[in-house]
């Protein structure tokens, strides 16, 4: 590995030096265990990009967010328990999460689709141990073409759901002040990843997303007066400001974000939800509600004949029967959760918890 290229933005010599320690270790017990199979261990996400942060404590520099690795083999393959046990003690070492999926067979590669995530892993990645070009060589040209703006769609979904169980858990710290969260920063990082995505999908919307995060806010700061009409003060501003949180988080106050100030977010991803939905379909919606009532389908790819099988077992497992993906009706119910967040609605609690369970399932 080319112990040169930096993980982080802000991050002293001596943490790369750790963090590239940690990870060529990693690496070399991860390519034992999986023995002849092995073809690489690739680092994604912040790090894999060199937008990584990190931050004090105890006067120390830990990173900040998650290692997202990836696993290519000669083949299908399973991963050994053996893995989880070995970045569990990483976990544990570096204080983050360490998060490793169902390896990819090289020969799958060639038949990545066509999303946001594989775009940003081809555009910046760093392979810790094995084949130092396997991506180069053996994903599709078409990763390198603009996304398909329905990942936009998909992107505000899943920075929506953040912000949802952000809500809910800054609300349950206002009614008490023990309250514990998933994480000491679970609620501002939510806030902020979600105002990222609404720069971002307006830039998957029109054709103009580019890594890394630098060009995304030129670009954004450049085109946004051609792709919002209005209200783009806050936009912008919200989106250059956690731009700054993501390579930098202590570049903001400590504080966690109060419920009033979530609930605006919430309404203005509403607001990008159905203007960046009005780009790509040529429907127009007066609100929340009328999105939600709409039944055109919203992830066609989904809903291809090899797929139906797949979605009605999916939905069975829900307690539901329909041929559509689960994802659906995620889309409309959130909009009309964060359109009229109502906390001391039992109703409304219900519809949310409902949501993210079947988000979680098809996340």
């Amino acid at each position: 590995m080319n112990t040169i290229r930096r993980l982080s933005a802000t991050g002293s010599e001596d943490f790369e030096r750790r963090m590239h320690s940690a990870l060529q270790s990693m690496g070399r017990s991860i390519a034992g265990i999986m023995g002849p199979r092995f073809v690489a261990l690739i680092l994604g996400g912040g790090y894999g990009r060199g937008e990584g942060a990190c931050i004090f404590k105890d006067g120390k520099e830990f990173p900040y967010n998650d290692f997202d690795l990836f696993i290519v083999t000669k083949g299908p393959s399973d991963l050994p328990k053996a893995i989880h046990d070995i970045t569990a003690g990483y976990e544990k070492q570096l204080e983050i999460e360490v998060d490793i999926g169902v390896p990819l067979p090289i020969e799958a590669l060639a038949r990545l689709p066509h999303s946001l995530m594989f775009q940003d892993l081809l555009s910046g990645h760093m392979v810790i141990t094995g084949d130092p070009n396997v991506l180069k060589t053996h994903v599709p040209a078409h990763l390198a073409d603009p996304l398909p703006a329905v990942e936009a769609l998909r992107l505000l979904l899943n920075r929506g759901a953040g912000l949802l169980q952000a809500i809910q858990e800054a609300f349950q710290l206002e009614l008490d002040s023990t309250h514990r969260l998933p994480d000491p920063d679970f609620i501002r990082r939510n806030q902020q990843k979600c105002a990222l995505a609404l720069g971002d999908s307006l830039l998957i919307a029109k054709g103009l997303y580019r890594p890394p995060l630098q060009s995304r806010r030129s670009l954004l700061q450049e085109h946004i007066g051609e792709i919002l009409p209005s209200g783009r003060d806050s936009i912008l501003a919200n989106y250059l400001q956690a731009a700054d949180f993501k390579l930098n988080p202590q570049s903001l106050a400590v504080r966690q974000p109060t419920v009033s100030e979530l609930e605006v977010l919430a309404k203005e991803w509403v607001r990008i939800l159905l203007w960046t939905e009005q780009l790509r379909t040529g429907r127009n919606w007066t609100d929340a509600e009328a999105y939600a009532n709409d039944t055109y389908i919203r992830e066609p790819l989904q809903h291809s004949p090899r797929n139906l099988a797949r979605n009605v077992l999916k939905q069975l497992k829900t307690g539901t029967v329909s041929w559509r993906y689960p994802r659906e009706t995620l889309y409309g119910t959130l909009a009309v959760l964060l359109d009229k967040v109502q906390l001391h609605d039992q109703g409304w609690k219900d519809r949310a918890n409902a949501f993210l369970a079947i988000w979680h399932t098809c996340n």
